[in-house]
């Protein structure tokens, strides 16, 4: 009995755990560890300058804000004064201990243009320091002083008629005198005389009457060429003050991508542009929405895309005929029609890699195909390059080092990506087709890193996707509106794109995305603005 009695006890002791098991709610799994979140760094930017409106302090701490990368950091006019004052050698970085900043940009006025520094505020040393070209802005009082001169030589003239009719009064008053003197009448001779006398008096009248009339005209003249001096200094001055501001404020976009550099690693894109079409305009604004500029075309334009240095914009020249292929000079402002290209349909242009050529898509009674000419406008012909032969092959953009290009072709039966080497060979197709599944993707752009493309996806609304080279993996970056056109900025993280908000037909807008974030911000506010395509890093012409 006591047998059985320790077996029994035994079979329990060993099923004990089993049942225990059977009872436990299931451990849950380890999560596998997430990524940090980026926290950006807090900068604080000290007082530049007192210059009205957009201040140059207030110029890069919008930089920063707009590269995503670093984040501004807002004190109080007391608590600034407080850490450092104009003039000064020494910061106090004491004040700052009680705020989120680990650094501290002090940037100041020198002859030539800034001298930039940037202190560690934990260790309270100087981190990085360098000195920048910035052209200063031009006087303000520099068309008072033009009018006060013309002004003054205006009233010496006016001076000089005075005293000149003054004279001529004189004159008169000498001649009304002598007319009133009593002669002689007595003899035919003394008749004769008195009236050649008063013949002389009044040929003088007449003249003095010519010369006071000619006398008003020349000041009247005077007058109207001033005014139209002042008008051509004013003209002029204008154009100057505007190229000056132009480059002074490139010239601390300039500063403030060096500086997100030494803190990120990473060059900000401030000291670029965006070109896009408004309407049938061909423009160009600062990212920061100042500057917007019309530049002046032959045609109607479309499609533009930014040289490699920055210098020129390729674009679609459009008329009643049909489009050419044109670029447009950044220097001298005039546009220039490709000889290779001859009215017809002529479309999506965009430089290769080292900038030498044009490639686009071209067409007629036949698909549309790659076609390349010379940038410089040297060929008279436009040569086949590569692509989908027999099939509309449009929309082409290259990989970074140049040795790919991805182009939307409509086969097998809706637009899709391809990519393919630009010697002709490994065509690819890029975007997955899911048969019975509806897709529609276009309007390709590869990023500067080279590992994903942007497009645009049509699934009702269009929506701007990227997609992975290497693996095909697709990431739908907006869901808002419709969104199309995405144009990468040079540090891959950003794209400009089309949006528009409200029903078809209502205006479209140039907007900036954080590809990680997502943060949008709107940067043309006006007008119908579509077909936005970012400049490289600009470098101010000084």
């Amino acid at each position: 009995m006591n047998r059985i009695l320790l077996a029994g006890a035994m079979a329990l002791t060993v099923l004990a755990p089993a049942v225990q098991a059977q009872n436990r709610t299931p451990r849950p799994s380890r999560p596998k560890p997430q990524k940090p979140v980026e926290i950006p760094p807090a900068v604080v930017v000290l007082q530049v300058d007192t210059t009205p409106g957009d201040s140059t302090r207030t110029i890069i701490q919008r930089d920063f804000d707009f590269g995503d990368r670093i984040q501004p950091l807002f004190l109080d006019s007391a608590t600034l004064a407080e850490i450092w004052q104009p003039g000064a050698r020494r910061i106090n970085f004491a004040p700052l201990a009680q705020t989120r900043a680990t650094l501290v940009v002090r940037a100041r006025p020198t002859s030539a243009g800034l001298h930039v520094e940037l202190f560690d505020v934990a260790r309270g040393v100087l981190r990085q320091e360098d000195y920048f070209r910035v052209p200063k802005l031009l006087p303000a009082n520099r068309l008072t002083m033009a009018r006060d001169s013309l002004s003054e030589l205006l009233g010496r003239k006016a001076a000089a008629l005075a005293e000149a009719l003054a004279a001529d009064s004189a004159t008169r008053d000498s001649l009304e005198r002598a007319a009133a003197k009593t002669v002689p009448m007595k003899t035919t001779r003394d008749r004769a005389n008195a009236r050649r006398a008063q013949t002389a008096r009044d040929s003088i009248s007449r003249e003095l009457d010519r010369h006071a009339v000619i006398l008003r005209a020349n000041a009247v003249q005077d007058t109207i060429h001033f005014d139209s001096v002042f008008a051509r200094i004013a003209a002029k001055d204008s154009v100057v003050r505007d190229s000056v501001g132009r480059e002074r404020r490139l010239g601390i976009h300039v500063v403030s991508d060096e500086i997100e550099r030494w803190i990120t690693g990473i060059r900000g894109i401030s000291a670029t542009r965006i070109a896009f079409i408004d309407g049938t305009k061909l423009k160009i604004i600062d990212i920061d929405g100042a500057n917007e500029r019309t530049l002046p075309t032959a045609g109607a334009a479309l499609s533009p895309a930014w040289s490699p240095l920055g210098k020129t914009i390729a674009y679609a020249d459009a008329d009643d005929r049909g489009t050419r292929i044109a670029t447009f000079d950044l220097r001298t402002m005039r546009p220039r029609l490709l000889s290779a290209s001859t009215r017809g349909l002529n479309i999506t242009p965009v430089y290769t890699r080292d900038g030498k050529n044009i490639v686009w898509a071209s067409g007629g009674d036949s698909p549309a195909e790659l076609v390349l000419a010379s940038a410089s406008g040297e060929d008279s012909v436009a040569v086949p390059y590569v692509g989908r032969r027999g099939a509309e092959t449009t929309s082409p953009s290259f990989s970074p080092d140049g040795k790919q290009i991805v182009f939307m072709s409509p086969v097998p039966l809706t637009p899709q990506l391809y990519t393919m080497n630009v010697d002709g060979t490994g065509l690819r197709l890029l975007t997955p087709v899911v048969p019975g599944k509806r897709s529609y993707r276009t309007g390709p752009e590869w990023s500067p890193k080279g590992d994903e493309i942007a497009y645009q996806q049509q699934s009702g609304d269009f929506q701007v996707w990227t997609i992975r080279v290497k693996d095909r993996v697709m990431t739908q970056l907006t869901n808002e509106g419709e969104n199309e056109d995405p144009a990468w900025a040079p540090d891959g993280r950003h794209l400009s794109i089309t949006r528009r908000l409200g029903a078809i037909g209502d205006p479209r807008s140039i907007w900036i995305l954080d590809k990680q974030t997502r943060r949008l911000r709107q940067l043309t506010v006006t007008g119908d603005a579509r077909l936005s395509d970012w400049s490289p890093a600009l470098r101010p012409n000084y």
